[in-house]
């Protein structure tokens, strides 16, 4: 499955291991065990869900394991165990590393933590921190709320996204961003698509420039955010290459944010009445988000008539 390129450094916004400890310390009684050493590490954006496989929860097995080998092998193992670009470690029950284990984490710049809870409490408080964190990104696109539908629409510069928007403005459709969106991922795994506050309202026209869309058409024109239900990617008729003309093919799932969202492509020409071609692309996803898709039902007639025949 193909994921949607973000703008900036990543798919979500990264978190210092100091913020992480500083907002569960409260929760857990946390202690740090090791100064200042990794607390100012970052973790990869990828990893803000699924928190525990950079941020890692250790008890009595994983120190009884270390401090049955030899004292010289310790560092060692240590590098074993976080090799898999673990930032921070925290240790549960009371219990204290091995001094080279700390030796080993401030080389490696792994921040080492220490709570009196238990361990099955530690895990539970890390993996509610990390689903509480909201996951935002930023990418190329202008975003419309079409009959109830978020519509993120994507393209090539100068394909004609924004005057396909002013077309469906016009319509009555609303307009929430242009040529860049916002997008947050709720806990309940919704995509929320707003715009970026120095660009409310606001579209750019070539031949035109900047224009204000509120002023334009009316305060019910414009809409604040929207959750992202389909994504149109606008593209340049090709001479020559074939297009699945059945829709077999067209409609495909794309990942924003670890979150599938349906995708259709449209090829862009001259006389293709781009506006009316998204309404249809949202009235078609509509019908197929409750069961029916027309070259399914087509494919079913040809073989009733087949069947008939034979």
């Amino acid at each position: 499955m193909k994921k949607i390129n973000c703008m900036g450094s990543g798919k979500i916004s990264p978190l210092r291991v100091k913020d992480f400890y500083e907002k569960t310390r409260p929760i857990l009684e946390l202690m740090t065990l090791s100064g200042q050493t990794g607390l100012s590490r970052s973790l990869p954006a990828r990893s803000l869900r699924g928190g525990l496989r950079r941020i890692k929860v250790w008890g009595r097995k994983e120190i009884h394991a270390l401090e049955a080998l030899p004292a010289r092998t310790r560092g060692a193992a240590f590098d074993q165990k976080t090799k898999d670009g673990t930032v921070c470690i925290i240790l549960s029950e009371g219990l204290t590393f091995p001094a080279e284990v700390k030796k080993e984490a401030k080389k490696r710049s792994v921040a080492l933590f220490g709570s009196r809870h238990t361990r099955i409490k530690c895990q539970e408080a890390v993996k509610h921190f990390f689903a509480s964190v909201p996951a935002v990104t930023t990418i190329p696109g202008g975003l419309l709320q079409v009959f109830g539908i978020g519509v993120l629409i994507r393209g090539d510069s100068g394909i004609g996204k924004s005057e396909c928007a002013l077309e469906l403005i016009s319509r009555g459709h609303r307009f929430i961003s242009d040529d860049v969106t916002q997008i947050t991922r709720t806990k309940e795994g919704a995509l929320i698509g707003k715009t970026p506050s120095v660009s409310r309202c606001l579209m750019e026209i070539r031949g035109l420039g900047i224009i204000n869309i509120r002023k334009i058409f009316g305060a019910r024109a414009v809409a604040s955010r929207a959750e992202i239900g389909l994504i149109i990617q606008l593209e340049k008729w090709g001479e020559g290459k074939k297009y699945d003309r059945l829709g077999l093919k067209s409609w495909k799932d794309v990942q924003i944010l670890d979150r599938k969202i349906a995708r259709i492509i449209i090829p862009v020409a001259p006389g293709r009445n781009m506006a009316t071609l998204v309404e249809v692309a949202c009235k078609v996803h509509m019908l197929r988000e409750k069961g029916y898709i027309a070259p399914q039902d087509l494919t079913k007639r040809l073989n009733r008539a087949l069947s008939v025949r034979s």
